[in-house]
């Protein structure tokens, strides 16, 4: 049991570090289709460019929330809701200290620490719902990014983006 909710903590903390990867490239595809957009001479001030400059802030944006989601792993989080039944008491020593860490944490995690502890020092009870919004805003994105990239792909079969 101890291994498999070390093991969720790892697979989390593998898809932020997907999730930001994906974000990275997709801001990027746009500012190179921003930046084709801007320099072909008939499209400077097109529809076009302000749909793809809304998207690469969108992307930009979505970078913040996905931080947010991922800043405090969902072991720490359970403590709140779970307190010491919570699967992060059953974690060794060394799997605490190293969850402590990816919370943001330098200071070294008490050898026997209390739920109480953990919340407090988190801030957990200040925290907003990061993982449901997180969830919310991840659907809004995909509907707005399919929509435009739909848009802009339509434009593009009929119009080769010429005037």
């Amino acid at each position: 049991m101890k291994n498999e909710v070390f093991h969720l903590f790892l697979k989390e903390q593998k898809l932020y570090k997907i999730l930001s990867r994906i974000a990275k490239y997709v801001s990027i595809s746009f500012l190179i289709v921003y930046l084709y957009l801007l320099f072909s001479s008939s499209y400077t001030a097109s529809p076009l460019i302000v749909v793809i400059n809304y998207l690469a802030i969108l992307t930009s944006f979505s970078g913040i929330i996905t931080f947010k989601y991922f800043e405090i792993p969902t072991l720490l989080l359970a403590v709140f809701t779970e307190g010491k039944s919570a699967h992060f008491f059953q974690l060794s020593l060394g799997e605490r200290q190293l969850v402590w860490r990816k919370a943001g944490r330098e200071d070294v995690l008490p050898p026997d620490p209390t739920p109480e502890f953990i919340n407090t020092n988190l801030h957990l009870y200040d925290r907003y719902p990061w993982k449901r919004i997180g969830k919310i805003y991840s659907v809004g994105y995909l509907v707005v990014i399919l929509t435009s990239i739909f848009y802009l792909t339509s434009v593009y079969l009929e119009t080769g983006f010429q005037n």
